[in-house]
């Protein structure tokens, strides 16, 4: 079962990394740390559950130096959600020192021959507290063995403390501000779990140098952190919003000569418009505004248009934008474009451009690449196919 959910959880990983561009990049660090976590977890069946000595003797020591990267990558992701930026400063690079001295000292074996290897793991097979014999340089393998867990623990307290001043500071009500909250507590507490189990088992482990006697009396705890793997791997169906960040829309308007009519009438009429939107009145508002302004110059029109080059032209970031068209307008980004490419089209035909030019004429001034796109993205916005909307005109 073990096998199962870590394969399940590299799956949804790599689902995850498929959609980057598209979400908040802070999402990067969840992506590392979803991998090094099922890692972990695929290095624990080699050792304790394959009984093949070639697995254990890739799994054993060669990932261990990712381990101590865990704890960094779950402390830049939450920072970089509730910031919303999530580039590295300069002394962040301090975080990757615990694991440079890490590999450093299991260079030893890291370099070690692969015959060596080989005899290693079969002892490891027979005995898993062999494990703690490894080879190192200036710490023993019992201080590598009780670090990893450690070093997560301490992260993911750090991580809740900083989730709960970040919470008590910004009183929001809003709909995604509240899923991300939730979304980091259930994350952080799971791996707190993960790690606690971990770190008790361990001291287990090295108390009874076997590892039946561990897993015997441990039981509960490889329980506990099986479900916590459960729960980390399988998360992202329950909260698929998570990948949009914290609705953080202040951005400023770059048009000196333009003010935001913020009024009571203008906001009342936004929300009567949009219903299904739950952040600020002055947010909504301004993104509104910004993307309106935008399309008065009708980018949409360009054959080349799409949510990163609207990105770039906003100063709005993609994952914003992706929020805005999914969750607040209920409608994806493609058909919002093609339905303004649509009412330009009908603009033209009523002025007259059809009795000049072909439909397919029209439907390439208005940006469209290819004629079944247009055809068919104007029979879902109209309900009529261009030819039957023409006939009723004429």
């Amino acid at each position: 079962m073990l096998l199962y959910i870590t394969i399940l959880g590299f799956f949804i990983t790599a689902l995850l990394a498929l959609n980057i561009k598209q979400t908040n990049k802070a999402n990067i660090y969840l992506i590392v740390l979803l991998i090094i976590n099922n890692i972990y977890s695929l290095a624990h069946y080699a050792t304790i559950y394959s009984n093949n000595k070639y697995f254990v003797a890739v799994m054993l020591v060669h990932f261990t130096p990712l381990y101590m990267l865990s704890g960094p990558a779950l402390y830049f992701y939450v920072r970089g959600v509730l910031t919303d930026d999530f580039k590295l400063r300069k002394f962040d690079f301090l975080h990757f020192i615990p694991a440079i001295l890490y590999f450093i000292n299991v260079s030893g074996f890291l370099f070690m021959g692969w015959d060596e290897k080989l005899i290693f793991a079969q002892k490891v097979i027979v005995n898993t507290s062999e494990i703690i014999h490894i080879k190192t340089l200036f710490l023993s393998g019992t201080f590598n063995y009780i670090i990893r867990p450690t070093s997560g623990l301490i992260y993911a307290i750090t991580a809740s403390v900083m989730v709960y001043k970040h919470q008590s500071t910004n009183k929001l009500s809003e709909k995604q501000t509240s899923l991300i909250y939730t979304w980091l507590k259930v994350l952080i507490f799971t791996l707190i779990i993960i790690y606690c189990s971990f770190f008790l088992f361990s001291i287990l482990s090295l108390e009874s140098l076997s590892y039946k006697v561990a897993s015997s009396n441990g039981f509960s705890l490889l329980v506990s952190v099986f479900l916590g793997l459960v729960v980390l791997n399988c998360s992202l169906f329950f909260f698929p919003n998570i990948l949009y960040g914290l609705p953080q829309l202040d951005y400023v308007i770059n048009t000196k000569q333009q003010k935001l009519p913020i009024s009571n009438n203008s906001v009342e009429e936004v929300k009567k418009q949009y219903k299904s939107f739950e952040i600020s009145d002055e947010k909504l508002l301004l993104l509104k505004y910004k993307v309106d302004k935008y399309c008065e110059s009708k980018p949409y029109l360009k054959p080349d248009f799409n949510l990163t080059v609207m990105s770039s032209d906003t100063d709005i970031p993609v994952h914003h934008l992706s929020y805005f068209f999914n969750e607040y307008l209920k409608i994806n980004f493609n058909t919002w474009k093609n339905d303004h490419k649509i009412d330009h089209i009908i603009e033209l035909i009523r002025e007259g451009s059809n009795e000049i030019l072909t439909l397919d004429a029209l439907s390439k001034q208005a940006g469209f690449v290819s004629r079944t796109t247009f055809f068919n993205a104007f029979k879902q916005k109209m309900g009529i196919t261009p030819s039957e909307y023409l006939s009723t005109i004429d």
